[in-house]
């Protein structure tokens, strides 16, 4: 990424929302369209933010505002992007991230989750931004779309309980159709630890046990870790802390 786009990514945030798009639109004539898409799907308690892109990025940018007051909690990034350096401010009412490639590899081409955005209840939003950026082609504004879920139309994940745990702990989670499910344990930089399960589910609740050991039998290391469920075009991820 050139040192200017870096700069326009990591702007003091004590600029407005309307000057960061006056100065992307600078880009657009220069850089044309953009083959990525974000998807902001909420499920009860949280926005499950997806990428699509065909291309490794430099950086992605994408701002919230929120009706009424925002209750900021950490957000929970995928195995997709932890491993990345990631800024996020947020007020009273919006919130704006930053993901960013710190290795010069880029951010990943591919379709998946991207980070989870817990949020009280059913709080209403709108998304006012989203942006990225490759190594050669500029600062884009990319399409995005926004999928609201009722209580009919949603998978819906449990934290994990208890949490911490040092033997066993149950994981529930819920989907509303027949779906191809996965549960899936990673670290926090992304590998691999657990397949806890693979198979078809029918709609409704279910939950599975995990011991805290990896797909060899052996125990793990105390840490923080992450637990996703894949449910048919849907997934959630949240964290969890093991204890030896």
């Amino acid at each position: 990424m050139e040192t200017a786009e870096k700069e326009l990514f990591l702007q003091k945030e004590n600029a407005s929302i309307p000057s960061y798009k006056i100065r992307f639109q600078r880009n657009f004539a220069q850089t044309g369209g953009s083959n990525s898409k974000l998807s902001f799907v909420t499920a009860r308690d949280c926005i499950n933010v997806r990428l699509t892109n065909d291309t490794a990025l430099s950086a992605l940018r994408f701002e919230i505002e929120f009706k009424g007051k925002f209750v900021y909690r950490p957000l929970a990034f995928s195995p997709r992007t932890q491993s990345l350096k990631s800024y996020v401010n947020f007020q009273e009412t919006s919130l704006t991230v930053v993901i960013l490639d710190g290795e010069g590899n880029g951010i990943p081409s591919g379709d998946g989750d991207i980070v989870n955005i817990p949020i009280e209840g059913d709080q209403e939003f709108q998304v006012t931004g989203a942006y990225v950026s490759t190594r050669t082609t500029g600062i884009k504004e990319i399409d995005y779309t926004v999928a609201t879920q009722n209580a009919h139309d949603y998978i819906f994940l449990e934290q994990n309980d208890p949490n911490p745990f040092s033997n066993r702990t149950i994981i529930e989670f819920q989907i509303a159709d027949d779906s191809d499910v996965k549960v899936i344990i990673y670290d926090v930089g992304g590998t691999l630890i657990r397949t806890i399960l693979d198979s078809r589910l029918e709609s409704g609740k279910h939950c599975v046990e995990w011991d805290g050991r990896d797909d060899n039998g052996n125990l793990i290391e105390s840490g923080i870790y992450l637990y996703k469920l894949d449910a048919g075009i849907y997934s959630v991820t949240k964290k969890m802390v093991y204890l030896r």
